[in-house]
């Protein structure tokens, strides 16, 4: 009895490695292609404030923020509660007026006014040249 629990021992021993290394040679051999998506446009929030005028199309809008949250000459900017929304405040003793950033590249941006004069408009485009 002895010599058949061993021989069966050695054969287990034997075959369970091999039977894993051979499931496992088995799979998809075709490579996977490359995605053919965009990339989607995220938020940087330093280089959307870093010394850059975003202009709107058409409607006069322009947004020109200052690393030290300066806006233009005489307003402020600051982030609320680190999130994607900002409060505008244009002049002293103006209302502050909230934008909600969608993204930015170094050259375009996506917001939309959530608070204000103009508010509920819906998502607008501003780039740092003048529109044409």
């Amino acid at each position: 009895m002895n010599i058949k629990k061993l021989n069966f021992k050695t054969l287990a021993w034997a075959i369970v490695p091999a039977l894993l290394i051979g499931f496992s040679a088995c799979g998809d051999d075709e490579p996977t292609p490359p995605s053919t998506t965009t990339p989607t446009n995220t938020l940087n929030k330093t280089s959307l404030t870093n010394n850059k005028v975003w202009w709107n199309k058409g409607s006069g809008i322009k947004h020109d923020f200052k690393p030290d949250g300066k806006y233009k000459s005489s307003g402020t900017w600051r982030w609320i509660n680190n999130s994607d929304t900002m409060e505008i405040i244009g002049t002293l003793g103006d209302q502050p007026q909230k934008y909600r950033f969608a993204w930015n590249t170094e050259t375009e941006l996506e917001c939309e006014r959530i608070s204000g004069t103009g508010q509920g408009s819906g998502l607008f485009l501003m780039k740092t040249t003048e529109w044409q």
